[in-house]
């Protein structure tokens, strides 16, 4: 057999080197279009709930906000956009396969403090993701969102964003405080923060806000929840998205105060396997009389937290924060306490000194969990 030359080697090297990029860029080229099949295929699947999402060049998405937004009656598609958002924005996420490039306010008109408070929270993750790059153009969105949003502190986030003058002759019956984004390490901070979300609701009351220690007590505790159970450690959370939000509205118009609370953790139903309250849980949930099926639904699961909570506790000072806040709104005998925490939602509602609890369950899971507390003052 004769020995090939230098040349010949050379040749049969660089042949199989262009060989194995053909192979790699195949391979890649297959995976692109099956992406890209999937990233339609599920934006079809939102579209049918109204979820309005365009890809771009590449895997890139812009998502177009709806008209309303908020966790009452536009709930489950309020939901399936901030899904969507974590989503696309995540990148380490794997279930979809699409890179988040816009999120288009302009055809906005309503939004409750909570959803804001929610969507802020998942921008600013966005924003802390790509190196704090987001710019808002807020040119063509609705004045009242605009308004909105700058007394909630989002144009905060961003270089830019509306002056002062930009609201004068305009007249809004609601204000919101500036939210407060806070690190679960820097447990430190909460009692100078805590100060701060007090005086914060005075200024925008015009009055002292009677029993302060009630709500005092139950943000207190929700904050130490979010910092014990919310970002377990064997969880897949990074340092600088182990933040909770709050936020605080009052309406001049109905006399109407909320406090907003909101984590991006696992969810109480998630968490609530793993603390020492589930033996307890357990037992509580069997009495309930619940199919065995249904048992570890994320609604009976919150339910059994919550009522656990607000009747006795592990520790001497657990679950007295959340009987404070239901105390707080027994003595206006109008309000009420929301827990939104994956696809499950626990009511606790006052009208006129009559009490309901709800217990339901949402199709789309909200990540972590969102506490809704409102009461009407006394005129």
């Amino acid at each position: 057999m004769k020995k090939p030359s230098k040349n010949n080697l050379a040749w049969q090297i660089r042949q199989n080197v262009l060989r194995r990029k053909r192979r790699v860029r195949e391979n890649r080229s297959g995976r692109y279009r099956v992406s890209i099949k999937v990233l339609k295929d599920k934006l079809a699947d939102l579209d049918r709930i109204g979820v309005k999402a365009t890809i771009t060049k590449g895997r890139k998405v812009q998502v177009y906000l709806p008209e309303v937004m908020n966790f009452s009656s536009e709930c489950d598609i309020t939901i399936a956009y901030m899904n969507l958002i974590r989503q696309l924005a995540s990148k380490r996420g794997k279930n979809f396969p699409g890179r988040l490039e816009s999120v288009n306010f302009n055809g906005l008109r309503k939004i409750s403090s909570s959803a804001a408070l929610v969507l802020t929270a998942e921008m600013s993750k966005w924003d802390d993701s790509c190196a704090y790059c987001l710019k808002p153009r807020f040119e063509e969105w609705s004045p009242e969102i605009v308004r909105k949003f700058y007394e909630l502190g989002y144009f905060n986030l961003f270089k830019g964003g509306p002056k002062e003058s930009y609201f004068e002759n305009k007249d809004f019956d609601v204000s919101l405080i500036k939210y407060i984004k806070q690190s679960t390490s820097a447990e430190s901070k909460i009692r100078v923060l805590k100060t701060r979300l007090k005086s914060d609701l005075q200024s925008i009351i015009g009055d002292s806000i009677e029993k302060w220690t009630f709500l005092h007590s139950g943000l207190s505790e929700a904050v130490t929840n979010v910092t014990h159970h919310a970002y377990p450690q064997p969880a897949s959370f990074l340092s600088r998205d182990r933040n909770w939000y709050l936020t605080g509205a009052f309406s001049s118009r109905t006399n109407e105060l909320k406090v907003v609370f909101y984590d991006q953790g696992v969810g109480i139903p998630k968490s609530l396997p793993k603390s020492k309250m589930w033996e307890r849980a357990i037992g509580y949930i069997a009495e309930l009389g619940v199919d065995f099926a249904d048992r570890h639904a994320d609604s009976v699961l919150l339910k059994a937290a919550v009522e656990m909570s607000r009747t006795r506790t592990d520790d001497e000072d657990r679950g007295k924060g959340l009987q404070d806040l239901l105390q707080f709104i027994r003595m206006y005998r109008d309000g009420y306490l929301s827990i939104l925490s994956r696809r499950g939602l626990y009511k606790f509602s006052c009208e006129n000194g009559t009490e309901k609890i709800k217990s339901d369950r949402f199709e789309y899971p909200i990540e972590g969990t969102l506490i809704i507390w409102r009461v009407q003052l006394k005129g």
